[in-house]
């Protein structure tokens, strides 16, 4: 008898997840609205995903390091199976469960386990900074262009967090309240960009500053119409809301404009 895909899939992720819990894998609760399912489990080295492709009708198992913010989405996929719930069983889910449990617990997954986590180097990230990603935002919220302006001319160099902490953030509920459902794709939109093109310091804003001073509502309003890589960080970064983070260093106030424009000669 043929087995459904999704229940295929349950049936793996779960025997996966029996084998991760062993050695102090957490199954993080990821939403599976589309046509792809996924299953996340992360240490503090290492994160597993099942992943089952609709289009393909494939289900993968894949790897990628940990860091800070959670997992690096440099996914190695490990292992690949076609699965066709038109033809395909219980006996082949089995199969396949076995192979991904395999995956999970030989040599190999010991070692990359034994692994120290390190965030990426600079070089891999990619190069928008915070001040980019502040500038991004006038798109939707056009008063901030004074306040940028404002910023660059009292501060040396640009403070990424606190500016998105105390002119950002506080403008963002309310707009997201509001907004329709072609503005909220734009906001949307402006975050996916920016978290795929920018830095450590960039994604650590997007996350833990912004979208965590978000309440629950506002959260899941616009993070259901983010790309999977970004929901994935934002669960992730989700459980830090409320936390004590460390306050940024301001390394020196400008006393003018002009003396910044004559140390950047």
């Amino acid at each position: 008898m043929t087995l459904e895909y999704s229940k295929a899939f349950d049936l793996i992720a779960a025997k996966v997840e029996e084998e991760l819990v062993k050695t102090g894998f957490t199954r993080e609760k990821i939403a599976n609205d589309g046509d792809d399912l996924v299953a996340l489990f992360t240490s503090s080295n290492v994160a597993y995903s099942v992943l089952y492709a609709k289009d393909r009708q494939q289900m993968q198992l894949r790897t990628c390091p940990m860091t800070d913010d959670g997992p690096d989405n440099d996914w190695k996929t490990l292992s690949t199976w076609l699965y066709d719930d038109v033809v395909s069983t219980q006996k082949d889910a089995e199969s396949i469960a076995n192979d991904f449990v395999d995956g999970v617990s030989n040599t190999g997954a010991i070692k990359r386990a034994k692994q120290v986590k390190s965030k990426k180097k600079k070089s891999d990230d990619g190069n928008a900074d915070p001040k980019f990603l502040a500038k991004r935002f006038v798109a939707v919220l056009p008063e901030l262009k004074e306040e940028i302006q404002a910023e660059e001319d009292c501060y040396f160099p640009f403070r990424g967090a606190t500016f998105a902490k105390e002119h950002i953030a506080p403008k963002l509920g309310a707009y997201i309240k509001s907004a329709n459902g072609k503005e909220l794709e734009k906001l949307a939109g402006i975050f996916d960009t920016q978290y795929g093109n920018g830095d450590a310091d960039t994604r650590a804003v997007i996350t833990t500053v912004l979208l965590n001073s978000l309440d629950d509502a506002e959260y899941t309003k616009l993070t259901e119409k983010f790309g999977r890589e970004l929901q994935i960080a934002a669960k992730f970064a989700r459980k830090y809301k409320g936390k004590t983070v460390k306050p940024e260093v301001v390394k020196a106030k400008k006393p003018s404009k002009f003396s910044t424009l004559r140390d950047q000669q």
